[in-house]
């Protein structure tokens, strides 16, 4: 199994930003030292209110990249319609380039009108699903062909590379190459440098959890990161993506290329990790995911919520539906080697940075994870 630490930065103390990377910094190195495989950071924007405050998370890797060896870097997840495809294509190789091709990229519509709204000039908010659905495939074939293309032409809905009729005077004095200049000078094909160095790019994860998600990735050849499906939801889910990846001809073992992210706090006894958890939980789910996505997003298959659910705990309802690795060592490995069996989990995402903890709470609980946990699950090899 991967273990890989998942960082949303929260600091609604609204310190320096440098003060906050550092922190990450110091969490990243520490995992690094304990054995995990990927420090995975989103992109969100916006966030005043001191939860998500990431809005560039290739610069925060790059910065992270500089003073770590050999944890990989993962974006989970990037926000395609939010960026010019080139631009994201040209950054995301030189980070590759950079962190001596340590990158992974995971992909993402977007989940608020606050972003899209303000960052798309056509506008694309998340209401506009078929729209969004559009710029977000077209933008990521762009990113795949400018890093796998010696002369890019594109003619899309959205976008069209190069602007027809622009003559190349910035390289006249240079020998024409036929794809890139035309006989009349004009610039007809393009060359995006620098290409990643991971061949023939990154490794690519589709951030979701509906089925149309899970088969896009597979259909794509890509990885799938899930996190609001429920335990007694995965079995369907997983053996979704592993056969709608042999109809499209990629044989994958059950759990093969699926990773899951879950709220993840150890403590020596299951009452103390409750104790750490909790009020994070609360936070986190009551005053912003909840309000974003509600409760039934989080339920069991089939599941019909009461009238009464709001009478109990973000905690509780989350805990018994199998969404939170919080208790003692012995607890949190059972739960895993549970992933194990039912759905042969191989990679599994820990959110351990959470807005109640403090920095040494949050680096006690991994130093105790990969102390006690990790090894039950690697082998004298790994």
């Amino acid at each position: 199994m991967k273990f890989d630490l998942f960082v949303n930065l929260f600091d609604e103390a609204r310190r320096p930003y440098r003060t906050v990377v550092d922190e990450l910094l110091a969490v990243t190195q520490q995992v690094e030292e304990l054995g995990f495989d990927t420090i995975w950071t989103g992109e969100h924007h916006f966030g005043g209110e001191g939860y998500d405050i990431q809005p560039n998370p290739i610069m925060n890797l790059l910065y992270l990249a500089q003073h770590t060896e050999r944890i990989r870097l993962g974006i989970a997840a990037v926000v395609l319609p939010a960026w010019h495809p080139l631009r994201l294509a040209e950054d995301l190789a030189i980070l590759d380039h950079l962190s001596n091709g340590r990158v992974e990229v995971g992909i993402a519509r977007g989940i608020t009108d606050r972003e899209l709204s303000n960052l798309n000039s056509t506008r694309v908010e998340r209401r506009f699903g078929q729209a969004s659905r559009q710029m977000f495939k077209e933008t990521l074939d762009i990113v795949r062909a400018s890093w796998t293309e010696e002369s890019l032409q594109w003619d899309g809905q959205y976008y069209t590379f190069p602007r027809r009729g622009i003559a190349d005077s910035y390289a006249a004095w240079y020998p024409r190459n036929p794809e890139w200049r035309s006989e009349a000078g004009e610039y007809i094909g393009m060359s995006i440098v620098p290409k990643p160095v991971q061949s023939p790019m990154p490794p690519l994860w589709n951030v979701g959890d509906s089925d149309d998600s899970i088969r896009f990735a597979a259909r794509e050849s890509m990885g799938a990161i899930t996190w609001l499906l429920s335990d007694k939801s995965l079995p369907r889910m997983f053996e979704l993506y592993r056969d709608e990846s042999s109809a499209h001809g990629v044989e994958r073992r059950l759990g093969e290329d699926l990773g899951l992210l879950r709220v993840c706090v150890v403590a020596p006894t299951d009452a103390e990790a409750r104790a750490l958890a909790e009020p994070s939980v609360e936070r986190l789910y009551r005053d912003y995911l909840g309000g974003l996505r509600g409760r039934s997003i989080y339920a069991d298959p089939g599941e019909v919520l009461g009238s009464d659910v709001d009478d109990v705990s973000w905690f509780d309802f989350l805990d018994e539906r199998g969404h939170l690795l919080v208790g003692s060592p012995e607890t949190v490995t059972a739960h895993l080697k549970q992933y194990e069996d039912t759905v042969g989990l191989e990679r599994i995402l820990l959110l351990t940075w959470l807005p109640a903890l403090t920095s040494a709470q949050i680096q006690e609980s991994l130093r105790l994870f990969g102390a006690e946990v990790m090894p039950h699950f690697r082998t004298e090899e790994a």
